[in-house]
């Protein structure tokens, strides 16, 4: 026997088996889901420590760095326009509005206006484009968490000065505007899945039952390797949004094999 038949010959007979025992393989298997899952939360999920450096020599290296040579995160605001340069009025006044909103919040320190002649650098040379400069208080690993009131104070200025482009930069800002546009599309891919799933499965077997047995045994899958995972979680933490992921891989692994059964029986 190939031992490429060998699982789909071993999955036949489980199918078979099943099917003769459905009482047994149904109320057995909603037992392990459920056993599964309350197991995995009172354990809990342990998660990879964002700030932690990564692995091998450049973990080794980064760690290094990051003891020896600390930085405060930089971050930048662009103030930019086609008709207007920075030494006409309203450029200077959205300037020195910018400069003042950063200066006062307590997380931020070193800020460099381009208005001062040192710092005449951070002008564009043809005087449309110039930034303020300025580093996020206390620890780089942590500035995600306080970056918060410079993207709102950011903002606020863009909208009282709206013939200018404002717009802020950085490692802080950078870092949290990637999270969150991440997470945000693995969050629609998992709201979607399910229904885009169902509707598949509708136009496949043209029944609201056969189409929901796929989906429900795929579903309780998911649902069970959440609470698993938490036991390897332990000795390798996982990403936060694993969930989202299990769920799409889930999703397309537990109806490939449920159609692949059906059209075996077939």
């Amino acid at each position: 026997m190939s031992p490429l038949t060998q699982p789909k010959n071993h999955a036949a007979r489980m199918g078979r088996w099943s099917a003769a025992h459905w009482k047994t393989a149904t109320f057995g298997w909603l037992a392990f889901v459920v056993v599964a899952f309350v197991l995995g939360g009172m354990i809990g999920t342990k998660n990879i420590d964002a700030n932690a450096s990564g692995p091998g020599e450049s973990g080794r290296m980064a760690k290094i760095l990051d003891a020896g040579f600390k930085q405060p995160a930089g971050e930048s605001v662009l103030i930019q326009s086609r008709s207007l340069v920075a030494s006409d009025p309203a450029f200077t006044a959205a300037i020195e509005d910018i400069v003042a909103r950063i200066s006062k919040l307590e997380a931020v320190q070193n800020v460099r206006s381009p208005l001062e002649s040192a710092n005449a650098g951070q002008i564009a040379k043809n005087g449309h484009a110039a930034l303020v400069e300025f580093q996020i208080r206390g620890d780089s690993d942590k500035a995600i968490e306080k970056i918060d009131p410079v993207v709102d104070g950011i903002a606020e200025a863009q909208q009282a000065h709206p013939q200018l482009f404002i717009g802020g930069f950085g490692d802080a800002s950078a870092g949290k505007a990637l999270d969150a546009s991440f997470t945000d599309d693995l969050k629609k891919a998992g709201l979607f899945s399910v229904p885009i799933t169902l509707i598949i499965l509708l136009i496949a077997f043209g029944a609201l039952v056969a189409a929901g047995i796929p989906l429900l045994l795929a579903l309780t899958a998911v649902v069970a390797t959440l609470g698993l995972i938490a036991l390897p979680s332990q000795l390798l933490p996982v990403a936060p949004d694993v969930s989202a992921i299990v769920l799409l891989v889930g999703l397309a692994v537990g109806v490939d094999y449920s159609m692949f059964y059906l059209k075996r029986e077939r």
